[in-house]
Parts: structure tokens; C-alpha cells; sequence
């Protein structure tokens, strides 16, 4: 007799994937977690994260180019106001 055959929704697949990704763990790992073939794992992943969504690394770099924007920005501001401070606190004397 064969074997079962499984069938997952998009969803469960999505969710593997992004589990995957944010643990860091192996296709191997997910598999044996969960008890699925491993090849199924690796053609998940291939079709989530090349398929009009975005992987978790451009997702990093993106948010990362942001963080860096905002704290440079925030450093000129803290200039400005540490010069004006000096200006203020110099004129009272």
C-alpha cells in the first residue's frame, strides 16, 4: 500500500516559511519538526520567497536603510540643539 498523501493550504505553507525564516532553522530542522518532507520545506520556501513577497533579508535591509536615516537625522537635530544651548547659556553670563 502507498503512502498517505498530504495536502497543506497556502496559509500553513506561508506560515512555515516565515517560521523558517525568522528562527533561522534549516529546512531539515521544519521537517523533521514537523513531521513533512523536507522537499516539500525547500519548494515552500522557493515559491514564497521568490514570488512577489518580499524575503526577510530585503525586508531587514529596507527597515535597516530607515533606522539609519532617522538616527542620522536625529544626530543633526541633537547638534543643533546642542549649539543653541552654548549660544543661550553664553549670553547670560
Amino acid at each position: 500500500m502507498g503512502d498517505i498523501r498530504q495536502h497543506f493550504d497556502e496559509e500553513f505553507k506561508r506560515q512555515t516559511v516565515k517560521h523558517m525564516q525568522e528562527s533561522g532553522k534549516t529546512p531539515a530542522e521544519v521537517s523533521k519538526e514537523l513531521d513533512i518532507p523536507v522537499s516539500g520545506i525547500r519548494a515552500w520556501r522557493k515559491q514564497f520567497t521568490n514570488t512577489g513577497e518580499k524575503s526577510q533579508l530585503f525586508v531587514d535591509y529596507e527597515r535597516l536603510k530607515k533606522l539609519e536615516e532617522m538616527n542620522r537625522e536625529l544626530q543633526e537635530e541633537n547638534e543643533i540643539l546642542k549649539k543653541a544651548m552654548h549660544f543661550f547659556t553664553k549670553n547670560r553670563d
